[in-house]
């Protein structure tokens, strides 16, 4: 299903995430070796055994009231307006302004369980270039997440000598 988010805020929230020098892992990212602080060897890590500048910068597709992308750059970016982090819902699944839909649509994308994907900031600067002058948008499904990219520029052939 694609989801569409407002293209200023997911620039702001990445700009935030790769300005950060530590970064929030997800659930999965707990479990990945190369996270875990320097002598730490743990079958069932904690927040307390992660190394945060080791995780990368990026964005966290985050299924549960509604769909939103959020910084996972640390400390969290505050919500000028509003308690909590500053978040970039998907126009189809956001509670405030789709209040009979979002839950059918986050349930459709993303499963019936909450939870959080991390999208490496290459792939959303990538996709945020691909769709400048428009809606920043995301392809996702229980299974999998999509994103425009821009292919790399094609090279000329050169043109045949004729003899």
């Amino acid at each position: 299903m694609k989801l569409h988010f407002d293209h200023a805020l997911v620039t702001q929230l990445l700009a935030h995430a790769e300005a950060a020098k530590e970064h929030t892992p997800t659930f999965d990212q707990l479990y990945e070796p190369t996270f875990l602080k320097d002598g730490k060897e743990t079958q069932s890590p904690s927040y307390d055994d992660i190394d945060l500048t080791k995780v990368p910068a990026g964005l966290m597709l985050v299924g549960d009231n509604g769909i939103y992308l959020m910084s996972n750059g640390k400390p969290a970016l505050k919500d000028p307006e509003r308690t909590g982090n500053l978040v970039a819902y998907a126009f189809e699944a956001d509670p405030q302004k789709k209040p009979d839909d979002w839950w059918h649509v986050k349930r459709a994308a993303f499963g019936g369980d909450d939870g959080a994907e991390f999208l490496a900031a290459k792939a959303i600067r990538n996709a945020l270039e691909a769709t400048k002058g428009g809606r920043f948008w995301l392809d996702v499904s229980p299974t999998r997440i999509s994103s425009p990219y821009l292919a790399p520029p094609r090279r000329k052939r050169a043109l045949a000598s004729k003899k």
